[in-house]
Parts: structure tokens; C-alpha cells; sequence
């Protein structure tokens, strides 16, 4: 018996025999359905409307493609017929997003800011219950999910599943389908994120590279790998990747929102903390302070979903705390802060100046990421202008982590060249290039006025003196 569920990235998505159909069993589970309600790109869609895709349809997504590479490295099994870790693989693929919180990391990123403000205990239980991984590692094996795997495949089965996604065994080809540098996850979402955004990618022929995928044996264990006139399609989904972090992920008014959302649940957070949660325009019952008070206990994780959010942000308008219902109101009509790009700033001026016309892009870019590191992390000492709405948000993103291991890895991009197995960044010229994509941006409340421009003053003076710092200690990176 086979059934199927349409997708618009990958078309039919089947489930076939008895452990694939426990599989399709278990999405009917609160805690899978509740992905329904959390959205792959948190606040993407305030920026790219049609980028509105849920956790639900991406872990459908990344099982279906973990199904076709495991057909690869089972190739003998027919019918849904896996072993005992090709179902737990199949598993962990759907399972691997099961401990998201609202707006997937964002929330996540607003529990930072609220520690940051508010410091707690390392082991606390509210850190925990912010963690997507921690959280999902409890779903799978405390939960009703956990009562469905061991139907599958025994007491230890969930276990079993919840270590492929924490990589317990990093040399295990089995945990490589679901978490690793070609893993069915990344291969989902470099087709899922830009086609549901309408941003245009690299593209990535999914189908060229599982008809090239080829199993491997070496002293880390079974590995997949394509041999030299595959390799090409590696290369350009590193790089299709690697793009889709300016073009969509780092977008500025997406992290401009993301960082507004983390404010105002810090805020929120803080008055429930102090047991006044009236003061931000809530009840002693709202899922929010239950789960504030009470963060280990998993059923008020299934109230964390974007639903819940936007469900309250008029009770945060109404809110008796100021500083609540003024950022609540600018979520409300999309009005951002406004935001300084220190790299954009630093460019200009080393163009001005010509200091670094010399240099070529690696090392010029990693100058420029010195600089404003540096320039950015005194501006968070000036008590003069730095305020408490003001922000610093950086992110590197390298095209790729080689490992370099000889003779293939699990965890890194393999390609056979002359008998041989390499990582892929000891072939490939772009891979081996180590270019990183950096931001440096600061965020600030406009109220006060001219505000900006005393920023963007102090932002170049200080870029022009680390400049010429640089300059005199001949630009070592």
C-alpha cells in the first residue's frame, strides 16, 4: 500500500510499507501539525510575501529526499523495506524541525536577547526549552511522537533517531543523509527557500546529483560521493547556497524585524518575570506566561507557533508597559528601525581613500571584516550613543567547512579524482577560495532624532583611524 502527498519542489512524495506509513501516521501527531503553524522563514514574507512556506511542508520535503539518497545507500531494499537505521534515518528527516519555536530561530534569538538583558543560569530550564535541538530530543523520546518510533522499532528506536539528528556519530552515513554539509535538509531548502520567495538562486539539479550519488568505504566509514563529472553540481549548490544568505536569509529588513521581535519578547518576558504580566497586556493563563513559568513541561511547547504571536500583538498594543506597545505598533504598520551597514560604510571609505587598492578580494574582504568587527564592538562601549534599542548584528557565513579528509568523510563533500577520494575543496577553485559572506549592520530606534547621523559620524571616524592602523601593520588579516 502506497500513499502519496503532492509538493510543489519534488512532486510526488510517497510513503510506502508498513514503517514508512507509521511514518505518515505520526504527521496526524500535535506536535508534528503544530509545524503547520511555524513558517520556514520566520518574517521573510514582511520582505518576500509569497515566502510564507511552513516547517509542515520543508520536513516533507527533506524526507522525501532522504528517501531518494537512501535508496542509494541501500540499493538492495524495495518497497519500503529499510533496515533498522535506514527507518530511523527516514525518521529523523521528518523529525529533524520537530523543535522549532515561533518563527523557527527567531524565537529563539529573542531568548538570547532576554538572557543578555536578564542573566540566567547556564543549565536553566527556560534556556532549554528555547533550544530547538534540546526540545526536539525531548519530543522524540518523551513524547507521543516517541510512542509511534518505538511501535517502528523498539524501546531504543527513539533514541536511535534523535542521535542522527545530533550527529551522536558523526562517521555514521546514516546521520550524513539528515545532518551533514550535503545533507537532505540543505538540499530542500536551496530549491524550497528561493522558489517560495521568487528569488532567483544558482539552481541545484537535484536529480543529476542522487543519479551520480555513489557509496563509499574508507577508515571513517561509509560515505557518499559522485566521481569527477558530477562534481560540478556540488560546486554550484555550495555556491547556490552561499548566495541565498544576502539575497534572502541576512536580507536587512528581515534581521531588522527579527531583532524588534526578540526586543519586544525580552520586554514581554521581563514583566512576567517580575509577576506583573498585566503590564504587558496579559493574563495570568496566556500560553505565554504558562510556558514562561512552567518552560520544561512539553505540553506548553505546542503553544509556541507563530499563531500565538500574532494572536496577542494587539494585547501588546494595549499593553500598560510604553515600551511594549511602541514596538508591538511598528510590527503592526511595518515600520522598521532603521539600520547603519558598517561593511557598506567601511567600503566606502577604503574606496575613498584607496589605502587597500593594492590587496586583492580575500584579503581585502578580510580587512574590511576586522575593521568593522573592531569599529562595531567599541561603538557598544560609547554610553554616549549606544542606547538600549540599539543593536549590532553580525553573521559570517562561509561558502562551505572542508574537513579534508583523505579518502572520504560522512561530514564533508566527497569527489573521486583519479581513484581517489577528496574533499571537495581540494578540486574545486570557488570551494577552495574560503570566500565568507559577513555582515555588520547596526540597528537603532529613530525617536531620537539625529541619532543617525552622531552614528554614522562616530562609525567613520573610527573606520578611517582602524583603516590606517591596519595600514601601518601592512594589513596582516
Amino acid at each position: 500500500m502506497t500513499k502519496m502527498i503532492k509538493d510543489p519542489i519534488h512532486g510526488s512524495i510517497e510513503f510506502e510499507g508498513e514503517a514508512e506509513l507509521q511514518l505518515k501516521s505520526m504527521l496526524a501527531d500535535p506536535f508534528f501539525q503544530r509545524l503547520r503553524r511555524v513558517k520556514q522563514l520566520g518574517f521573510s514574507d514582511y520582505v518576500f510575501p509569497s515566502a510564507a512556506h511552513s516547517r509542515f511542508a520543508h520536513s516533507l520535503g527533506v524526507y522525501s529526499v532522504a528517501k531518494r539518497m537512501l535508496s542509494v545507500v541501500e540499493r538492495g531494499a524495495r518497497d519500503g523495506e529499510w533496515t533498522s537505521k535506514g527507518r530511523a534515518c527516514l525518521a529523523a528527516a521528518l523529525l529533524h524541525d520537530i523543535g522549532h519555536g515561533m518563527f523557527s530561530h527567531a524565537f529563539e534569538s529573542a531568548m538570547e536577547l532576554f538572557v543578555e538583558r536578564n542573566p540566567q543560569p547556564e543549565d536553566s530550564a527556560l534556556q532549554a526549552a528555547v533550544n530547538h535541538e534540546k526540545v526536539g530530543q525531548r519530543i522524540i523520546t518523551d513524547s507521543s511522537i516517541a510512542m509511534t518510533l518505538t511501535e517502528m522499532g523498539g524501546p531504543d528506536f527513539p533514541s536511535m533517531v534523535a542521535g542522527m539528528i545530533n550527529k551522536a556519530d558523526k562517521t555514521c552515513v546514516y546521520t550524513s543523509l539528515v545532518s551533514s554539509q550535503l545533507d537532505a535538509d540543505r538540499l530542500d531548502y536551496a530549491k524550497r527557500d528561493p522558489y517560495f520567495a521568487g528569488v532567483s538562486s544558482g539552481g541545484l539539479d537535484l536529480d543529476w546529483l542522487i543519479r551520480n550519488f555513489q557509496v563509499g568505504s574508507g577508515e571513517n566509514g561509509q560515505f557518499l560521493y559522485v566521481n569527477s563529472k558530477a562534481y560540478i553540481s556540488l560546486e554550484q549548490f555550495t555556491v547556490t547556497l552561499f548566495q541565498l544568505y544576502p539575497t534572502l536569509y541576512l536580507h536587512k529588513r528581515t534581521r531588522g524585524l527579527e531583532y524588534m521581535f526578540s526586543l519586544l519578547m525580552s520586554r514581554v518576558f521581563e514583566r512576567i518575570a517580575e509577576g506583573d504580566e498585566r503590564a504587558a497586556g496579559l493574563s495570568s493563563s496566556h500560553p505565554l506566561v504558562r510556558f514562561f513559568r512552567e518552560p520544561d513541561r512539553l505540553e506548553n511547547a505546542l503553544l509556541l507557533d507563530d499563531t500565538l504571536f500574532w494572536g496577542s500583538l494587539h494585547l501588546f498594543q494595549e499593553a500598560g508597559d510604553k515600551s511594549i506597545t511602541t514596538v508591538a505598533d511598528r510590527i503592526t504598520s511595518r515600520k522598521f528601525y532603521p539600520m547603519l551597514d558598517v561593511w557598506k560604510l567601511a567600503d566606502e571609505v577604503a574606496a575613498k581613500d584607496g589605502t587597500m587598492k593594492g590587496l586583492d578580494a580575500a584579503n581585502r574582504v578580510g580587512v574590511l571584516h576586522k575593521v568593522c568587527e573592531k569599529v562595531s564592538q567599541d561603538l557598544r562601549k560609547n554610553d554616549g550613543l549606544w542606547t538600549e534599542a540599539c543593536y549590532y548584528d553580525r553573521y559570517p557565513r562561509p561558502i562551505y567547512k572542508p574537513l579534508g579528509a583523505q579518502g572520504g568523510h560522512p561530514q564533508q563533500i566527497n569527489v573521486e579524482v583519479g581513484g581517489k577520494i577528496v574533499d571537495i575543496a581540494s578540486i574545486s577553485p570557488i570551494v577552495a577560495s574560503a570566500a565568507s559572506f559577513n555582515i555588520h549592520r547596526i540597528y537603532f530606534d529613530d525617536v531620537d532624532e539625529g541619532l543617525q547621523e552622531r552614528l554614522a559620524l562616530e562609525i567613520r571616524s573610527s573606520i578611517r583611524r582602524e583603516l590606517a592602523e591596519a595600514a601601518e601593520n601592512g594589513f596582516r588579516v
